[in-house]
């Protein structure tokens, strides 16, 4: 009987070893598996705030580009304007020094 038992025994301890080991070797896969997909979620993150940072910079780029020729066109039509407006001054002045110098020095 003890012969029986102490085979019995081995047995159980051997498979017990057996669950311990599949246990450890379903804990380490588990790990490894967690970190793989750690290591993805957080590569997703970078990407994603990447293509949010590349997105916000192109919207500011286009609305400053927006900006900028809005202030150009501005700038045109003040230009135009102070043009005109000293055009019609210039032409008063010319006519003036022309008038000074015909009557200081003749025709």
């Amino acid at each position: 009987m003890t012969v029986n038992l102490a085979d019995e025994i081995k047995e159980v301890e051997a498979r017990s070893k057996e669950i311990v080991q599949h246990a450890k070797n379903e804990a380490v896969r588990l790990v490894n598996e967690a970190r793989n997909e750690s290591q993805r979620r957080t590569k997703e993150a970078q990407q994603k705030a990447f293509r949010f940072f590349r997105d916000k910079v192109v919207s500011v780029e286009r609305d400053a580009e927006k900006r900028a020729d809005e202030k150009l066109a501005t700038g045109h039509r003040e230009m135009e304007d102070r043009s005109r407006q000293y055009e019609n001054a210039l032409a008063g002045v010319s006519d003036w020094i022309a008038g000074e110098v015909i009557s200081r020095y003749g025709s």
